[in-house]
């Protein structure tokens, strides 16, 4: 009999890297941490007056520039709460956040509510014109004489 074998853990065990180059590390660094800190490295640059800012003594720059995105990489590989693996979680975060977060789209039965961008909703006055004579199809004296009267004519 075959034993089947469960690799599941074995692919979703994260890439780790111990050597770069010709620099070997003394321990393991996980690859999308990694990434993930040099993306929110980047992004502090981007925004580096306000980060300036906030450290207005000279050695907490180093401390903050390497301190925050090594604990927020930390964070966001440990809080995946869909235990998706982090650039599908953040794709449909985006995907989320651009499609359905700032039209602001609302849903009711997994089904979109149109209409709701309107201010107020009118509704017409219905006229209904009542025929006295009564409809074509309509058979006289029904209402008078209870007997059964069909259409048919003679030939039938």
């Amino acid at each position: 009999m075959k034993n089947t074998y469960n690799y599941k853990n074995v692919f979703n065990h994260p890439v780790t890297l111990y050597r770069i180059g010709d620099f070997s590390l003394p321990f393991g660094i996980g690859l999308a941490r990694t990434i993930i800190a040099i993306v929110i490295f980047l992004i502090m640059l981007i925004f580096r007056d306000f980060f300036n800012a906030l450290a207005f003594i000279s050695g907490l720059q180093i401390v903050m520039y390497i301190g925050i995105p090594f604990f927020l990489s930390g964070y966001i590989m440990k809080d995946r709460k869909s235990g998706k693996k982090v650039h599908y979680e953040l794709y449909d975060l985006f995907h989320y956040f651009f499609t359905i977060y700032i039209p602001r789209k609302k849903f009711a039965n997994d089904e979109e509510v149109l209409y709701t961008d309107m201010k107020k909703v009118t509704f017409e006055e219905v006229k209904i014109k009542q025929n006295k004579e009564g409809a074509k199809h309509e058979v006289e004296n029904t209402s008078k004489n209870r007997t059964p009267q069909f259409d048919v004519n003679e030939v039938g």
